[in-house]
């Protein structure tokens, strides 16, 4: 197996996606939380899930590996975005 061919094994393409997405959405929610006031701390935890979710669905959608069950993924990563969005309105966590 030459090198390029084991960079590029299957599933290789959804990190590449998955991630750059990911990194792209975390710096605009730090940037959104810093421009409103906030220490951007808030921003980079949703900026992370929101990001994940969205950069999990889309990587999974183009991946053929995964095309079958990006739906799942997509829920599956909402479904913590939930639950922190409660645990940060109930518990309140000071940063």
């Amino acid at each position: 197996m030459d090198i390029l061919s084991y960079m590029f094994s299957e599933g290789t393409w959804f990190g590449i996606i998955d991630n750059g997405i990911l990194l792209f959405i975390t710096i605009f929610g730090v940037s959104i939380e810093r421009k409103l006031g906030g220490k951007g701390i808030y921003g980079a935890l949703f900026g992370a899930l929101i990001g994940n979710a969205l950069s999990d669905l889309a990587a999974a959608i183009l991946d053929p590996a995964t095309r079958d069950i990006a739906g799942g993924i997509f829920a599956g990563c909402a479904y913590v975005v939930i639950i922190a969005y409660v645990y940060v309105k109930v518990a309140k966590p000071n940063f």
